[in-house]
């Protein structure tokens, strides 16, 4: 949380829309950017693991880097 805090404060995009807004949004795309990651931890932790929740919380976790990479790209 405060990583993505923190960078929110620093990047956020420069719309017409107040400064405030703009750092939550910043944040909420930050957030959904690592959201995965505990997922990931839990799922390389338990030895089974069916192939299909395995692919499907990848593609999740590649789709939000590439959402989030794409933003920053934007900003």
């Amino acid at each position: 949380l405060v990583p993505c805090a923190a960078l929110a404060l620093f990047i956020h995009p420069s719309t017409s829309h107040n400064l405030v807004n703009r750092i939550f949004w910043a944040f909420c795309v930050y957030l959904e950017a690592v959201s995965v990651l505990p997922q990931l931890r839990v799922m390389q932790n338990t030895k089974i693991v069916e192939p299909f929740t395995a692919h499907y919380v990848f593609a999740l976790g590649v789709a939000r880097f590439l959402s989030c990479a794409h933003w920053v790209l934007q900003v």
